[in-house]
């Protein structure tokens, strides 16, 4: 996915449209539903709040190079009553009458501080936030591979359902055409009252299939508008002009693989997840060097016998300023740097292999999904050919069966090894278009020409 393209699926899922708040085409095609599935599956949305929480990170990160600023308010009054004083040699005499005496005091002040160096803890810590940020981009992108994927299963699942619901509706009509022929040849004495039975629990048998493949196609429904995230009641028309059928043995198997390791967001995650800890473990060797910091505060106050000075926010009678510079080197910190910076090199070391491990992967299941679109282009050429020798059987058959040279059981198993030939090639068909779904989906983009 390119990054304009995320940055749209980002727009779409931030925007958060109600769940019933899309419209339906009359026709819907599947470029239609990758875009519902994006701006309305509930899963997929959820992916905005890992975005956001990572951007938030990177801010905090800038924020290290900043000053803290902080301001202080405060008031105090106190109340105390004596029963001794001092004589003028200070020595502790009793006084006739109880002493009582209260005193206020206000003040306020602002102070700023900032790190002026840490040796690039900071820097380090920043790069290893812009990481993560790319590594989450990353696995929204994977998210929206793996929706698109599970989203074009199940619009084709859609469309099977309702291109097996023309298949058998087409052989029960051929069932009942047989029933009519049968009935006719029984009246002309031709045939038997066990032939019309047999040709009437054909019909049977083929309307139950019917009935079958119908309530499969709803459950088809269902599932492809819960995963669109709309009502699952909601009237879906699916579009049921098919890819384009072609020989996997025309695609170029190592620029694929080449485009595949290059675009694959799993292996750009895993690149992002080494650079944060790369950038991690630079930060903690940086915990071994000194810190150099500074600091200004400005201050004013007052105090008054008496609460006077409780709730002034003027205090302007004591007033100063004050500054410094710190340094400060570690010089034994109990191993705790040492332990750090070795769990954040064994990290980076983990994220290394993690990236070689990924590319790996990528690779493998590539090729492994190019031969199995090859070899469900293949079975797909050995089923049509079986449908076109059964349907060539099947008249030579039935040319006969009229003709009285051949039995009404013979008849029945050909029609029904044509019917299983039938649903085996439209099994096919479906088989070849799952498998270069699973082909795009390693490929993270769809094969166009």
């Amino acid at each position: 996915m390119r990054r304009l393209d995320l940055a749209v699926v980002l727009i779409a899922v931030v925007s958060g449209a109600p769940l019933g708040a899309q419209e339906t085409p009359s026709l819907l095609t599947l470029d239609a539903a990758l875009r519902m599935a994006r701006a309305g599956n509930p899963e997929f949305q959820r992916t905005a709040n890992d975005l956001e929480v990572a951007d938030n990170a990177v801010r905090s990160a800038w924020g290290g190079f900043l000053p803290s600023l902080n301001t202080s308010l405060s008031f105090n009054g106190s109340r105390s009553t004596t029963v001794t004083g001092e004589d003028d040699f200070g020595d502790p005499v009793e006084s006739p009458e109880p002493l009582t005496s209260s005193r206020s005091s206000a003040s306020q002040g602002i102070s700023t501080q900032m790190t002026l160096f840490d040796g690039g803890t900071t820097l380090r810590n920043l790069q290893a936030r812009r990481a993560a940020f790319a590594g989450v981009e990353a696995q929204i992108e994977a998210q929206a591979i793996q929706l698109d994927a599970r989203v074009s299963r199940e619009y084709f699942q859609a469309v099977r359902a309702v291109r097996n619901i023309a298949l058998e509706e087409y052989l029960l009509a051929s069932a009942r055409d047989r029933l009519r022929r049968t009935e006719q040849l029984m009246r002309l004495a031709a045939r038997n009252r066990e032939d019309v039975l047999g040709a009437r629990s054909d019909v049977a048998q083929a309307e139950q299939n019917v009935q079958r493949a119908r309530g499969d196609a709803d459950k088809a429904r269902l599932t492809l508008a819960t995963t669109l995230g709309m009502q699952p009641t909601t009237s879906i028309t699916v579009d049921t002009v098919l890819p384009r059928v072609f020989d996997p043995a025309d695609l170029d198997v190592t620029a694929l693989v080449a485009g595949a390791l290059g675009g694959s967001p799993v292996v750009r995650q895993r690149a992002a997840a080494l650079s944060a800890a790369n950038h991690s473990a630079s930060a903690a060797r940086g915990r071994r060097l000194p810190s150099l910091s500074a600091s200004a505060g400005y201050n004013r106050g007052m105090s008054a016998s008496g609460y006077g000075a409780f709730g002034e926010f003027n205090p302007g009678q004591n007033y100063g300023f004050s500054f410094g510079f710190g340094v400060s080197l570690p010089l034994f910190s109990r191993f705790q740097t040492s332990e750090v910076i070795a769990q954040a090199n064994a990290n980076a070391t983990d994220a290394e292999y993690d990236l070689l491990a990924a590319r790996l992967t990528v690779e493998r299941d590539v090729r492994t999904a190019i031969i199995d679109l090859d070899n469900a282009y293949r079975s797909l050429q050995l089923a049509e050919e079986q449908v076109e020798l059964n349907r060539e059987r099947q008249e030579l058959t039935q040319e006969r069966y009229r003709l009285g040279g051949s039995d009404f059981t013979t008849l029945q198993n050909v029609i029904d090894r044509t019917a299983q030939a039938e649903r085996q090639a439209l099994e096919a068909l479906f088989g070849l278009i799952n498998a270069r779904i699973s082909l795009e989906e390693k490929l993270g983009h769809r094969l166009e020409g």
